[in-house]
């Protein structure tokens, strides 16, 4: 045998076996479809309409009026059915009761956004006004009817979380970033705290409440989609990042949102999930 052949062989099988994979098997970060900067609990949400197209360090999300998909689970209906405009990714009930986190990333809205709020008696929101379109939500259980909690996205108010604004229409089409740290308790030992564009421990949060249940939904109406007055008690919880834009409503029937001829698109970067152990500078936290 040749020199150059003989050192061509050590070669590969020193790769081979330097490799923690088995000899055909892809990388985790390729069968799930994320880059290695997600967290390796995320997936590409199953009932994405459109798959989100990672772009070096980015990952964007774009969606066209009509686009659904037909996949059902344990939620119920499909978004198809739903008329629910989908493309996401999420980390999986992967969260359970007494683990606390921080979530973080950065957004960038598409400027041009012409989704309004509408008016909603039924919302706990400021002026009473409500939005179908969220660009993160947070469930209990992969269960019908248990949203928990939604950022939302609309041209009348911006960016908005409970009602709180983190930032208004006007700065569409510039990044920003979200930060919030939570408690997942059934009793009150639980808390929620989020800010906008700033950093984690200064500057008064858009958002903080402590010792109260955070399986519960906090603006529970039927738009929201969640049943008021029916209580629900997960014991496990996740996250969706990317477009959830839910139906509207004509004439009484559920219609696909209207969207542009152009499109939706909104990006994100900077993904960050992190369990805490200590909680620093949160009243009431320990």
């Amino acid at each position: 045998m040749r020199a150059p052949r003989r050192l061509a062989l050590v070669f590969l099988f020193l790769i081979g076996c330097d490799s923690a994979l088995s000899p055909g098997e892809a990388p985790p970060e390729a069968t799930r479809g994320l880059p290695e900067w997600f967290a390796p609990n995320f997936i590409i949400e199953p009932r994405s309409a459109t798959k989100p197209v990672i772009n070096g360090r980015e990952i964007v999300f774009r969606v066209n009026r009509g686009d659904c998909s037909t996949v059902t689970d344990a939620r119920g209906p499909s978004d198809c059915a739903r008329r629910t405009t989908r493309s996401a990714v999420t980390t999986g009930s992967t969260w359970n009761l007494g683990e606390q986190y921080l979530l973080s990333f950065e957004f960038w809205i598409d400027p041009k956004l012409r989704h309004r709020a509408y008016s909603n008696p039924r919302a706990v929101q400021t002026n009473r006004r409500s939005s179908r379109l969220s660009i993160a939500r947070w469930y209990g259980d992969r269960r019908p009817d248990n949203q928990l909690f939604d950022l939302k996205v609309d041209a009348t108010r911006g960016v908005t979380f409970l009602g709180r604004t983190c930032i208004p229409p006007s700065q569409f089409g510039k990044w920003h970033r979200f930060d919030m740290r939570v408690r997942w308790s059934k009793g009150n030992a639980g808390f929620l705290e989020v800010r906008c564009h700033g950093n984690l421990y200064t500057g008064a949060p858009i958002y903080m409440r402590t010792n109260f249940p955070t399986n519960q939904p906090l603006h529970c109406f039927r738009e929201n989609n969640c049943r008021p007055n029916v209580p629900t008690s997960p014991s496990s919880f996740e996250m969706q990042l990317g477009i959830i834009f839910d139906a509207e409503v004509a004439n009484g029937r559920r219609v696909f949102p209207r969207i542009g001829r152009d499109g939706l698109t909104i990006r994100m970067r900077r993904v960050v999930e992190r369990e805490l152990f200590v909680i620093f500078g949160m009243e009431g936290a320990s």
